[in-house]
């Protein structure tokens, strides 16, 4: 008998699948992570394009393959939301840290109401201990999931080569994206406080400390938005690739927005990191999204330094800095769509559900579910009244 591989009227769904700007090894390594038969959490099916069911309304449709691919998502989302589950237990851990040894502080967060100076003051054991709870709250899920999953390295770490062009001119859309989201959030800010509700301003630690002020850099600008990223654009957004690359951009963002637990900072940071997912498709490189996120966290740090030192001449100082983004990444864009083939269009996405029934499934995962309630607890019980 020959084997069905060889046949042009049978597909294996995860041999066959087209990674968009990614290397070999990539494709190899998913395709065999995919492939394996132990592995629950790769969707895995061998089609017969002779085969079709007939649905009402929508003809003839691959209904098997479908139903493949929402068993094998179900189970992925079961377990992202056990870790999520388990990133709001260390931000609960965090709240009760600061509650307990730093009662008159708002933790890591700088609202708008403290920026002419009412924000919290941290020694520098204080400091690293937020910081080393706010990178774990990204490292200890990350490493369940990948550990459970088993998923290979190469995925994880994507890195193709060929996009050093493209990545740079990624990192100055991402610092513009911080100038025109810190407009965004001051008008924000304005319309919350008319329902009395106070808006994140910035998220580090500050302090006249210059010890204080490094450690709290070293975290919150370097060490966390690299955690962060392995994270949600390397371990899930990769995992749920299988699953349609829009697909797994827009669940990455929206979770990793929630995971701030602030209504008034969540469109900033939806929009920020559906924008890391986007490059990091776009160029093959996890990498493109970590570089992408230490200059946005470095840009929003100094800016915000800038004002709530209130340095002489800081509005205007912040005035320039902001142009000068916005100005150089004006001539960066140009150059890159000079290059003919550019576009934030998804050239791959791959499914066999629709997009609808995809967020359904998502939304309808038990501990998906339990994780959106407690987060939606947790941002009414957070919310800072002014």
């Amino acid at each position: 008998m020959n084997d069905t591989n060889t046949k042009d009227y049978m597909i294996d769904v995860a041999q066959d699948t087209t990674y968009q700007n990614q290397s070999d090894d990539y494709k190899k390594s998913f395709a065999k992570w995919r492939s394996n038969p132990q592995n629950s959490f790769g969707f895995q099916f061998i089609h017969d394009t002779r085969e079709h069911s007939y649905i009402d309304g929508e003809g003839f449709v691959p209904h098997k393959a479908e139903v493949a691919e929402r068993i094998s998502m179900l189970k992925c989302c079961s377990l992202l939301g056990i870790c999520l589950v388990v990133m709001l237990a260390i931000d609960f851990l965090n709240y009760f840290i600061v509650n307990k040894y730093a009662p008159d502080t708002t933790g890591t967060f700088v609202y708008f109401s403290q920026t002419d100076g009412g924000y919290g003051r941290y020694d520098v054991g204080m400091t690293f201990i937020l910081g080393l709870l706010f990178a774990a709250k990204f490292v200890v899920p990350g490493l369940i999931f990948k550990i459970v999953t088993k998923i290979p390295n190469k995925v994880v770490f994507a890195n193709s080569k060929g996009y050093e062009k493209m990545r740079g001119t990624a990192v100055v859309i991402m610092m513009v994206i911080i100038v025109v989201g810190r407009v965004g959030q001051y008008i924000l800010s304005l319309l919350f406080s008319t329902v009395h509700l106070d808006g994140i301003y910035s998220i580090f630690v500050f302090s006249e400390d210059p010890v204080v002020a490094l450690v709290s850099f070293a975290f919150f600008a370097i060490i966390v938005p690299i955690m962060q990223e392995i994270v949600f654009r390397g371990v899930f957004l990769q995992t749920f690739r299988q699953f349609g690359d829009t697909f797994a951009i827009m669940i990455t963002a929206v979770v990793n927005g929630l995971c701030y637990y602030d209504i008034t900072y969540l469109p900033f940071v939806v929009c920020c990191t559906a924008v890391l997912g986007l490059f990091t498709i776009r160029t093959g490189s996890v990498f493109t999204a970590i570089s992408m996120s230490i200059c946005a966290h470095i840009t929003n740090f100094v800016l915000s330094y800038i004002v709530l030192y209130d340095l002489p001449y800081a509005k205007i100082a912040e005035v320039i800095i902001c142009t000068v983004i916005v100005g150089v990444s004006l001539v960066m864009y140009s150059k890159l769509t000079s290059f003919g083939d550019w576009t934030f269009n998804i050239e791959n996405d791959n499914s066999f559900m629709t997009m609808s029934k995809r967020v359904k499934s998502f939304i309808a995962t038990n501990s998906i579910a339990v994780w959106i309630a407690a987060i939606l607890v947790t941002m009414f019980v957070c919310a800072r009244i002014i």
